[in-house]
Parts: C-alpha cells; structure tokens; sequence
C-alpha cells in the first residue's frame, strides 16, 4: 500500500513538473500579446490624444490585465512623483521584476529598447519606436506560439512517463 502510494505521488510531482514548463510556454505568448495590446493602445493615447505619457500610461494600465496593469500604473507613478524625466530607469526596474521570469532574455531586451526611446524625442519618432517594438514583440509572439504548440504536448506527457519511469524502475 505504502509502495502505492509513493508511485502516485512520485507521478503526480513529475506530471505537475511537466505541466507547469507548458504553462510558462503558454504564459510567454499570453504576456507577450498583452504587452502589445497595451503598446497600441499607447500608441493610440500618444498619437491621437496628445497625452502626455505618464497619463497615458496610466490609462493603458487600466485597460489590461495583472501584471502589465502594474507595469505601466508603477511607471506612470513614478514618473508623476519625480521631478525629472527618469523613463528609463523605471522601465528597467519594472522589467527586472520576477513577475516577468517567464518571458526570455529576447523578449526584455525588446521591450528596454523602447524604454530607453520612449520620451526622449518628438511624438512621431516616439511612434516609429512603439510601432517597431510591436512589430517586434508580435514576431516574438508567434515565435512563443510556435514554440508552444511543439513543446507544450511534449512536457505534459514526459512529465507523466518520467514519474512513470521512475516507479517502474524503483519498484
């Protein structure tokens, strides 16, 4: 009976291995086209109502879902709050978080590229910057997507015949 048991948990521990790397594929692609929907919708609050960024950061936060939400409302804060223009600096810190451990080195580099452009020139150029970020994160996403649909399946089952591996050789 003991021995029963020690086989289904040891299954169950490898099989939840296995489905939590799927997951971090599938949360790579979902934050990637989060981040590009709140980038439009920037682009938008930029170019069509002139507003000034750390307001429109604000109102793209209030628009997605945690933890972009907090992403662009702590940029926005602490743009509000200092007395310089520190964008960068902010955007970096937000990026370093562990909130964002599941998307890859590629994908942060991207997006701190627009940091470091953002606020620092006219809005036109301020657009060409957002609009080659998107089309850059949007690559990456189907990339991430592709990556999925490949190894999402593959995780999920040698998570299950690992664990079942190893019962049949411990037993």
């Amino acid at each position: 009976m003991l021995k029963v048991m020690g086989a289904a948990v040891l299954i169950a521990a490898t099989t939840s291995y296995g489905f939590q790397k799927a997951q971090k594929l599938q949360q790579r692609t979902t934050a990637l086209r989060v981040f590009q929907n709140g980038l439009a919708m920037l682009q938008t609050e930029v170019s069509y109502g002139h507003t000034p960024l750390p307001k429109a950061l604000k109102n793209v936060a209030y628009t997605l879902p945690s933890p972009q939400k907090e992403f662009f409302i702590n940029i926005s804060y602490n743009l509000e709050k200092c007395d310089g223009f520190m964008l960068e600096r902010y955007w970096s810190e937000e990026l370093k978080k562990d909130t964002y451990q599941f998307l890859t080195d590629r994908d942060k580099d991207i997006l701190q590229t627009l940091g470091f452009s953002l606020g620092k020139s006219g809005i036109d150029e301020q657009l060409k910057h957002i609009s080659l970020t998107l089309n850059k994160l949007n690559a990456a996403e189907q990339e991430s997507e592709q990556q999925y649909k490949k190894n999402g399946k593959m995780w999920k089952y040698l998570g299950f015949f690992t664990g079942l591996a190893l019962v049949l050789v411990l037993l």
